[in-house]
């Protein structure tokens, strides 16, 4: 399961929520716009391999 920093928390909790489970099942932590992004990237990637 993902981390999610206080800092960056706000910016999680606008996404939606199947984008936010989808980002928390990446088992990463996220510390800044950088960490959330790279999650973004990952989803994206997954998504055009199937």
């Amino acid at each position: 399961m993902s981390t999610v920093a206080p800092s960056i928390r706000d910016k999680f909790d606008s996404m939606p929520p199947e984008l936010q489970q989808a980002v928390l099942q990446l088992d990463a932590k996220i510390e800044n716009v950088s960490d959330l992004m790279s999650c973004l990237e990952r989803i994206i990637a997954q998504g055009e391999k199937e």
